[in-house]
């Protein structure tokens, strides 16, 4: 099966994820006194941390050591996270929560049908594009939230994260399978897979969509009784 790449897409949805990655780190959540060093990281680990995985899944060299445009990407973002913190530190929980959360919502479509996309390219199946575009959507806030000490944002409620990139995933690969000896189409169905998981994201976002909760927990985790 032909499929064309979207390396240039790969890099935007990076850059904005390594600049979420740094705002988010700086949360009163998973501040853990971070040096610029460490904020760096966690921009790093957020921008490429799903791509890596999904290339390490695909028994790949991961794309960020093949290219350089990807560490000047992630450190440029990093930097600009840094900036907003110290120049705009009261517009920062504006900046991440309104405008970034915005791109934010783009970007995550795009980096769950990349997986599927190379995943596709590999030869593997339905399933296995849709687990490999759910890992690299969201490899990278798992390792944000795991280095923070933090309880991984997939596995709470959040704003539809996991249901978006499996939306995403899903309305790629069933029109891509359908269409494989139709290599002129792939942009378009691109086009169509985004634009569902982008409007679904965001009506979700903006309208405060619960997801399932099965009993009630506290937020934070159970309390230990002495």
């Amino acid at each position: 099966m032909y499929l064309p790449s979207f390396p240039n897409v790969d890099l935007f949805s990076a850059g904005i994820n390594a600049l979420n990655g740094v705002l988010v780190a700086r949360n009163p959540s998973h501040n853990r006194g971070y040096a610029v060093v460490g904020l760096l990281i966690m921009g790093f680990f957020g921008g490429i941390g799903g791509g890596v995985t999904r290339d390490i899944l695909l028994n790949e060299i991961p794309a960020p050591l093949k290219d350089p445009a990807y560490f000047f990407v992630c450190l440029g973002s990093g930097v600009l996270g840094l900036l907003i913190y110290w120049l705009a530190d009261k517009k920062e929980e504006w900046f991440r929560k309104r405008l970034l959360a915005f791109f934010k919502s783009f970007t995550l479509p795009w980096f769950a049908i990349l997986g599927a996309h190379r995943a596709l390219d590999h030869g593997l199946g339905f399933w296995a594009a849709i687990l490999i575009g759910m890992a690299a959507t969201t490899a990278g806030g798992v390792f944000i939230d795991l280095f923070s000490g933090v309880t991984p944002e997939i596995v709470r409620p959040s704003e539809h994260l996991v249901t978006t990139a499996v939306l995403a995933s899903s309305v790629y690969t069933i029109i891509a399978i359908q269409m494989k000896n139709n290599s002129t189409e792939f942009f378009p169905i691109t086009l169509i897979a985004v634009g569902v998981a982008f409007i679904f994201r965001v009506i979700a976002v903006k309208e405060h969509w619960a997801q399932i909760v099965p009993f009630e927990a506290p937020a934070e985790g159970p309390t230990v009784q002495a």
